[in-house]
């Protein structure tokens, strides 16, 4: 696991920029060394909202 360090500020900007991506992005094209969907997207947005409870 690798681990990085993140004010609270930063990853709501990442959380926001994902959410974002979402409905703007064809998320296809992003990446071909790894699968990226919504469902994936969203697993991770909600992932840094509950570290920030």
């Amino acid at each position: 696991m690798t681990q990085i360090d993140l004010n609270e500020e930063e990853i709501k900007t990442i959380a926001a920029v994902l959410k974002f991506s979402i409905s703007a992005c064809p998320l296809g094209g992003i990446s071909q060394d790894i699968e990226i969907d919504e469902e994936k997207l969203e697993k991770l947005i909600s992932k840094m909202e509950k570290g920030l409870e």
